[in-house]
Order: C-alpha cells, then structure tokens, then sequence
C-alpha cells in the first residue's frame, strides 16, 4: 500500500484473559507501564543477594497497555484494544457512522463521511488507528496543503463537522468527492512525529508530478510479483454501479483480494472513481467487497449498502472485467426482540478468507443513525475459502419505558454465504438477562458503555460506545448464535474499564456491578466458563526461579479492571522484601518479574498507590501488603492454556510453572450506588482466597477490618463474625458526627500457612448527609 504501515505486536496483559483463537502476541517492552528494571543485571536498588543467587529483573508484563484511545481527524473517538477490537464513540452532536479495514495488524476505522474523498484529499493513513496508537497520539496531528489562500478547520469535530457539511452539499449535487475540501484544501496527511523526532507524512505526489494515483499503481505492482518472479500484470477493471444502474460518482473504496492465497494480492481499499477502477493482478479466484453509503443535506447517512463479486482472473488474460452492483444490495437488516426495542447501532462484519485459511478481506460496516443498512445476498456458497458473514445490534427500550433495558445482539450468517433472508428474529431462549447497576461517586457523572461481542472464529470485536448519566440501573439482554463470547467495557471520565471475556449462557439472570467500590489494585481473573484454548497470562507465579508479580492497577469490586493507558496513577512506590534484604524498590512501577534464589524463603510485596482524577472522589489512595512463601518451581500447576514468564523474561507456556500462594480480599461493601452509606450500623462482607491457578491454597482463617472517619488518624476494630469458605462479616457503628465525611477501609487476612493480604483504602466510601 502506499500509505505508512505499522506493525503492532503486543501481549495481552498479565491477568488478562489472552487472545486464544485470536492469536499470542509477543510482549513489547516499549509499551510496558510497570516495569522493574532491565534483563541485564540487578535490579536498580537492589541490596546485597544471597551469594547463591543474584536477583536480577526482567521487563514486565504489560497489564492491556497496548489499549490506546485516539481522537480521529474527524472526531470520532476509537479506543484500540490489545487483541484489536475497537470502541468507537461518535463526534458531539453526531451518529457513528463508519467501516473498518483490517490488514495484517493494522486497524483502519473510517468515518463513512470520509469515504468520498478517501486516497485523494485524504489520506488512508488519517484513520490507521492502529498507526496513530503505536505513535503514541491521542488528536490526530495533521498537515494541510491548499491553494488559494484556503484552510481546513482544527483536527477533531470542527474538522468533523465541516466535511459532514460539505458531503450533504456535494451529495445534494449528485456526488461527493471529487473536488477540493474547503474551497481549495487539496491534501490532508497525518503529520506524526516517530521516536526520533521526524515527521511522518505521505506526500500527496512525487517531485516529478506523477499522481498519488499512479504512484499506488506502481507499488501495487511491485508489492503483488509473484514469487517465482513473474510478474502480477493481468488487468482487472472494476465498475461500481449506483442503485441506478449507472457508475457510482465520486470516489468509492473497496476491497480486493485473491483467495487462492492471499499473500498474491489484497488490496483492502482501492479507489473507484466515478464508478471505475483499474488493478494489474496475478492469475486465480478473486473477492471483491464494497459498502457504499448515501448522504442527506446535513452529511448524516440515509442508507447503506454492501455488495460483493466473486471471479476468476484466467491465466494469460489480456482483461477481466467485474462489476460490484449496488442493486444486487436488496436485503435491509432488520431484527425483532421479544420487547419493544429500537435500533441504536447496527455493526456488520465480513470476513473472507483465502484457501489456506488466511485473512483475505476483513471488514466492517457501523452505523448509528438509524439509517438502513442493505446487503447483496449470496447466490450460492463460497466454493475457494470461507466467507464468514454476521450482524450485531445494540438496541434500546423506548424512551417511556418503566426500567431501561437494551439488547445487545451477535448472530451469524451460515457458513460459506450471506443469507437470503436478513432479518434476525430473537426469542427469550437465546438471552442472557443482566441486571446491571452503574455506580457513580460523582453525582451526574457521563459514563460510556460498549459490549464487544465474538464469535468463535473473529479475532477481534467492534462497538459504538453509548453515554449515559451515573448512578443508573438498566437491565441488558445479551443474546446471539452459539458459540458467542461477549466482553464489557466502560468509560468514567477519562478511564476505561473491561471485564473479562466470557461465554455466552442462554436462560441465565445475572447481576453485575460496574464501579461497586473500593476501588483497589488487585488481580484479575478469568471469568466461569472460560474457554480451554484461551490463552491466560500468569500475573502471579513462579516459573523456575522467576517470579512476576504484575497486579492491575484499579479494580472494582466485581473484578472489572481499568486499562492502562492513559492512567491516572500519579505516584506508587513497589517494594519486593525477602526477610531482611529488599531485592527490588522504586516508585513508579506497579510490578515486574524477579529472578530470586531458589531455596524457599518468605517474601512480602508492598505496593503505594496514588491516583489524581477529578471525576472520582473515592478510593484515590491505597497501601497494599502482601505476603507469602515460594521456592524454586519445577513442577506445572497452573492450567495448560497458561503461559509464565521465564528467567529470559518470555512467555513460554506453563511448564514448570505454579501460581504463589497470594491472598487476595473481594469486597462486599454495603453502600448505595453513589458510594454513601448511611451514619448507624453498618457492615462488610468480604472473602478472601488466592490469585488464579494457586493449587490446594490454605483457607483463609483469620481476617481482621478496621474503619477510620477521620482519614487514617484513629481506626476501629469491626466484630468479625466467620461465614465460611474465607468468608468473613465486619460489623461496625458509623457515628452520627461522620455524616457527610469519608471513611477509610483497613482489610487483614491470613491462611493456614501463613500466607495474607492488608490493604488500606483510604475514603472507601462516604456517610450519607442527613436528610434534611
């Protein structure tokens, strides 16, 4: 391609449930937030080391800090996760309208706005998110070339804003891109600067004046030479056809690839302009995939369509010719719920893959105007690879509904085609019933949520992020073929938050917490059901004398953990004690990999933490304790889809690989949805265990909670009362003189053997005013 292409390879964080079927990724140390030093000696600061052994430490895991949020030149704003999937949210006062293109590891997510003017006034990599996030930007930066004295409103919204007006303009003139944006803007290109200070832009021409167009002919060319040297020279011409029946004006992207093996050619956005596109290929079967949208006087969409061919390129062909028809594209994609609901995103997902099973074309359609969204069924099932076709919906009760609810949708297509019949009936057999409460410490506070949902074969999920004012309660619907995985992810403020992946369980009623307080570091988990071929991260073991301790930064209650970057942790303090020598301690780091003795010792991490963000009150300080004993590790106890980071400091699997035995708290704290509780009895329920994969840890028998109402000064004892399985009640009396003020949280828990946890919390939750 002629545009900048960067390759992302990045490891699903410790803890976190791995990309399986979505591939491992290897770790990447320029991504690392905590990080205990490097692999090539001792740790800095370490004291002196038992002469058996010199500890030494390794880069650590990266807990999801490939996630990245980027604002688009338009001003969508799209969080890239670690495995890939997208969270797109639109631009103020706007619908997400959008596709995405997926090539090798790159990301494109592309307003349908853009489209028109897409590989001519703007270049392809504006909307290379996966580019942008690797380059570390969070508003697009750009580079504008004009002529007379023209010049294009500030990246973002205005910029946004501006195209949508003049798409619906244009459009009303009967096409859309073939001219100068903005009265004479002829090129915008991302201007990006790399590690090393330059600038990285594509220039819109060569010095010699050939256009970008011949200059993405020429690449083309040179990209697509068959192996054995011959060259890819059979002309293929593309016609897009509007709903008319006459060649599509303006400029119309699409893809292209061979599926006999991809790796011949795959085009993921060519441009047809006024209809017609020229490509110089090698022999063999071919897909083509286009989505084209029409526009209103405002730029919003008023429909969109998808239509596909299936070719032959013969061997020795002097030309072929192929037409993508947008009349073909007669089936509107419709559901029915089994309660009124009405459509607030619809994302379609294409995915075709060549004959030796790799990605041949990858992309996507989401919309969030309502506007209708028609496909080309297929006249028969792919006979050379696979096709893969689904829909997924977000859908929300009217506005005069008692209780909010919403569905959230993933179903598919048969395999090998696009069905005929494109409208989704749903039944109460297929629906998993959430009942989900949205905490909030800040009253009124905006919060988004997104559902990203998986079938078994895509390695990647899409969302359009839908705001909503805290505290709130909604129950959520979740439904979709077999074999449906699904994801949740929340933004408060600036932070984003993920639960774990888990398995769809139809007929199934549930309660979920997003944001139940305290809010603490602590470690994550995978979720029941957990599929044996996902991959999990090891964020507490030992593998030989290696030992990673990579706790998550932020926690909520129900095990939901807050993504990396961009973090709000603005000061912490890691400390990792053998008995009386300190092997690691520095600040700024949250946890690593160690390489310790062998002989068995008892060892005991501290980790301070604090956090600055204005839209949380509580839970912004913390002081975490843990301790526990370990030994050299040659034996695997851990699952066999785990992997542990060795003495090398790589992820080689699970041989000889053991959880330690670190005690963990999971709180059960008996306040309102806005963090109060009122003055009075009051209480705490909370259980402790051990980190994920610990085999046949010691019950917790011992637990202790203290309260503090004046900020950690004076602390309380609570009655504790056992319940049970390392369950534990905290009892206490809230004075009335607290009303109004915040209470800190002190939380202590021993196992049979030794092992415990005490973790402090400082304004865990806050006294209710009195009712006036």
């Amino acid at each position: 391609m002629w545009y900048r292409r960067i390759r992302r390879t990045a490891a699903r964080g410790a803890g976190a449930r791995g990309a399986g079927a979505r591939g491992v990724r290897a770790l990447t140390a320029g991504c690392v937030l905590a990080a205990l030093g490097l692999a090539a000696g001792p740790a800095p600061g370490a004291l002196a080391a038992p002469a058996e052994h010199t500890p030494t430490a390794v880069t650590s895991p990266a807990t999801d800090a490939t996630a990245h949020t980027v604002t688009l030149v338009t001003g969508e704003r799209v969080t890239l996760g670690a495995d890939g999937s997208v969270v797109v949210a639109p631009r103020p006062g706007a619908a997400a309208d959008y596709v995405t293109r997926r090539l090798d590891n790159d990301v494109f997510v592309i307003p349908l706005t853009a489209l028109p003017y897409l590989g001519r006034t703007l270049d392809p990599a504006l909307f290379n998110v996966s580019a942008l996030a690797e380059a570390g930007v969070t508003t697009t930066p750009v580079r504008v070339e004009a002529t007379g004295g023209a010049t294009a409103p500030r990246s973002g919204p205005a910029f946004g804003a501006a195209l949508a007006k003049q798409v619906g303009a244009e459009a009303a003139e009967g096409s859309a891109g073939d001219g100068s944006l903005f009265g004479g803007v002829t090129s915008v290109v991302p201007a990006v600067a790399k590690a090393d200070g330059r600038a990285t832009r594509r220039s819109p021409g060569r010095a010699d004046g050939t256009r970008a167009d011949d200059m993405r002919a020429d690449l083309t060319r040179a990209e697509h030479t068959r192996a054995d040297g011959t060259r890819a020279d059979h002309p293929v011409k593309v016609t897009v056809l509007g709903t008319d029946g006459e060649p599509l004006p303006g400029t119309t992207p699409f893809a292209l690839a061979n599926v006999d093996d991809a790796a011949l050619y795959r085009e993921p956005s060519l441009d047809a302009v006024d209809g017609e596109a020229k490509a110089e290929v090698p022999a063999g079967r071919y897909s083509a995939m286009v989505s084209a949208p029409t526009f209103d006087g405002a730029g919003e969409s008023t429909g969109l369509r998808m239509a596909t061919a299936e070719f032959t390129v013969p061997d020795g062909a002097t030309g072929t010719d192929v037409v993508l028809d947008l009349r073909k594209a007669t089936e509107r994609v419709t559901f029915s719920t089994p309660r009124p609901a009405e459509e607030h995103q619809l994302i379609l997902h294409y995915l075709r893959d060549d004959a030796k099973g790799e990605v041949a074309v990858n992309g996507g359609v989401g919309v969030s105007s309502g506007a209708p969204v028609y496909v080309q069924p297929s006249s028969r099932p792919v006979t050379t690879g696979e096709l893969r076709f689904n829909v997924y919906t977000h859908r929300k009760a009217p506005a005069d509904a008692a209780t909010p609810y919403s569905y959230d949708l993933k179903l598919a297509n048969p395999a090998g085609l696009i069905a005929k019949n494109q409208h989704y009936k749903v039944t109460g057999g297929q629906l998993v019933t959430v009942r989900t409460n949205y905490h909030s410490d800040t009253p009124g506070r905006v919060q988004e949520v997104a559902r990203l949902m998986y079938l078994p074969y895509e390695s990647s999920g899409e969302a359009l992020s839908e705001p909503f004012k805290t505290p709130a309660r909604r129950i959520e619907y979740v439904g979709g073929s077999a074999g449906v995985s699904y994801q949740g992810w929340l933004k408060a403020g600036e932070r984003r938050f993920v639960s774990e992946e888990q398995t769809l369980r139809p007929g199934r009623t549930t309660t979920v917490d997003w944001l139940r307080g305290p809010l603490a570091p602590g470690f994550t988990a995978p979720a029941p059901g957990t599929a044996a071929d996902e991959t999990w991260y090891c964020a507490a073991c030992r593998k030989g004398d290696a030992l990673t301790f990579s706790p998550s930064t932020v926690m909520d209650s129900a095990g939901h953990h807050v993504l990396a970057f961009p973090s709000d942790v603005t000061s912490s303090h890691f400390a990792v004690v053998s008995g009386d020598t300190t092997l690691y301690e520095g600040d700024g780091v949250s946890g690593g990999v160690l390489t310790v003795p062998p002989r068995k010792a008892p060892y005991r991490v501290v980790y301070d933490q604090t956090r600055t963000n204005g839209e949380f009150h509580q839970s912004l300080t913390t002081h975490t304790e843990w301790t526990f004993s370990s030994g050299h590790s040659g034996a695997q106890t851990v699952p066999d889809n785990w992997t542990c980071v060795s003495e090398a400091g790589e992820y080689d699997g699970p041989a000889e690989c053991s959880a330690l035995p670190v005690v963990v708290p999971h709180y059960r704290l008996d306040a309102a949805l806005d963090g109060t509780s009122p003055a009075g009895d009051d209480h705490l329920v909370v259980g402790f265990g051990h980190v994920p994969g610990a085999a046949a840890a010691a019950a917790v028998t011992k637990a202790r909670v203290e309260v503090s109402f004046d900020g950690g000064e004076r602390w309380t004892a609570a009655a504790i009362t056992a319940l049970g399985k390392g369950r534990f009640r905290a009892d206490w009396t809230t004075p009335e003189s607290a009303a109004g003020r915040d209470v800190s949280l002190r939380v202590m828990g021993t196992d049979a053997e030794g092992n415990g946890v005490a973790q402090t919390v400082k304004s865990a939750f806050t006294v209710a005013a009195p009712r006036g």
